[in-house]
Formats: structure tokens, C-alpha cells, sequence
């Protein structure tokens, strides 16, 4: 039964994550405020969203039964070697990473677009929650990639820390400038679809680039897009903090 279902959700991930990569750039490049613009973020919110919560059900699927769902294809003489095990578990805590990342980050774009300046309702432990998990299960996945000698699971659970203490900062700090709201919503879309072309280049699209890229080489598409939207999503924020811009708002 798990499996049909980890199946027929994966199907549902797959083509939301498609489709959602390519609407993500309609908003980041229409006009703020257009009809167009405000549209075509919410479609891409409520695609990532579900892209997000499939990913975290699936993973939390295969944590409950690792061999029947994932591990046929490893085995050796009827069982898995314990290597390759713990590379599929790795694995396994990777996606939930990066699933719980993309949760955390779209509705933190939406929340704070919605609540503006009133940052009440965002303080409330519903919203928290997803964050302080996010903040636990980090450093253990860098420690793990650690282990395993995997830079991208390191530099994402670095990622996640950062995302984690700007969030909990904005909300917990007593007064923001009046634009901050703005700031975290542009940043918070932008680390989505960070996490999204990061899932995408590192398992969807692996294999566009193993005829060309080989060896350690392969690992560079599944950070390029951390290695371009980390510093634009800095050169953003430095750019509305400005105190022309805050004043502006």
C-alpha cells in the first residue's frame, strides 16, 4: 500500500515541480504589483506547496519502509549492504531537507506578503513550528554529509540554518523597517526556487549532464543554483534596505 502511494505521489511531485520551474520566472520578471505578476505567484505558490508536502510525505514514507520502497534495486544476495543502505537513508534525509526547506520558504513568502507589516499572526507556534524543525534536522544533515563526503547536503543544511535564523529573526526582532516584509517575501521566493532547480539538476535532470559532466564535475549543476541565487538573494536585500527604499515604502 505504501508503495502504491509513494508512486502515485511522486507522479504528483514530478509534474507540479515541472511546471512550477517554469512558472517561477513569470513573477520574478513581470511587473511587481501586475496582474500577471500577482497571479502567476500565487499559481507557483500553491504548485510548491504541493511539491513540498509530497516530498515530505514521501520521504516520511520511506524512513517507515526503506527496502520495500527504495531498496529492490540495491540488493545483493537478498539484503542491501549496509553502505548502500545508509547512502539511501542519507539520501532519503536529503530530500526531506530539501522538502521541508521548500515548505518553509514558500509559505514564508506568502505569510509575509499576506500579514505585511502585522507580523502577529506569523508569531503564532503553527507557523514556527516547520522552522524549529528545519533548525533541528540541519546541523544533522551536515553532519551526515560529513560523513559521506557530500558537499550539497552540507551547503544546504547550511542554507537552511541561514533561512532559519532570518525567519526567527524577523519575526522575533521588536521593530523592522516598513519594507521589511517585502524583503522576505522577495528572498523567500528566490530560496524556493533554489531548492527546487537544486532538486531538479540533482535528480530529475541528472542525467542531461552525465554524458557531459563526469566525476566531481556532475556536482556542479546541483549547486548552481545555490551559487547564483545566494548572492543574488543578498544583493536583493542589501538593495531594499537602502534607506532610499525603505523610506519609499
Amino acid at each position: 500500500m505504501m508503495v502504491i502511494i509513494h508512486s502515485l505521489l511522486l507522479k504528483l511531485h514530478i509534474l507540479a515541480g515541472v511546471v512550477a520551474l517554469l512558472l517561477f520566472w513569470l513573477p520574478m520578471f513581470s511587473r511587481k504589483g501586475s496582474v500577471l505578476h500577482r497571479r502567476s505567484g500565487r499559481y507557483y505558490a500553491y504548485l510548491m506547496k504541493a511539491v513540498a508536502l509530497s516530498g515530505l510525505v514521501m520521504t516520511t514514507l520511506v524512513w517507515f519502509d526503506p527496502v520495500e520502497i527504495k531498496g529492490a534495486g540495491l540488493m545483493v544476495d537478498g539484503q542491501i549492504p549496509q553502505r548502500k543502505f545508509d547512502f539511501l537513508l542519507l539520501m532519503n534525509l536529503f530530500l526531506f531537507l530539501l522538502s521541508l526547506l521548500t515548505w518553509v520558504t514558500i509559505r514564508h513568502a506568502t505569510g509575509s506578503l499576506l500579514c505585511k507589516q502585522n507580523r502577529e499572526p506569523l508569531k503564532h507556534w503553527s507557523y514556527q513550528a516547520p522552522v524549529w524543525l528545519l533548525l533541528l534536522v540541519a546541523p544533522y544533515a551536515a553532519w551526515q554529509g560529513w560523513q559521506f563526503t557530500m558537499p550539497l547536503v552540507m551547503v544546504f543544511a547550511g542554507i537552511s540554518l541561514v533561512t532559519c535564523i532570518s525567519i526567527l529573526s524577523y519575526l522575533h526582532t521588536k521593530t523592522v523597517t516598513a519594507n521589511r516584509w517585502l524583503i522576505e517575501h522577495a528572498s523567500a521566493m528566490i530560496g524556493s526556487g533554489i531548492a527546487a532547480y537544486t532538486a531538479f539538476f540533482a535528480f530529475g535532470g541528472r542525467a542531461l549532464f552525465a554524458e557531459f559532466l563526469t566525476g566531481h564535475w556532475i556536482m556542479l549543476p546541483w549547486l548552481l543554483p545555490s551559487l547564483i541565487g545566494v548572492p543574488v538573494t543578498f544583493w536583493f536585500k542589501r538593495r531594499l534596505s537602502s534607506p532610499q527604499n525603505q523610506s519609499a515604502i
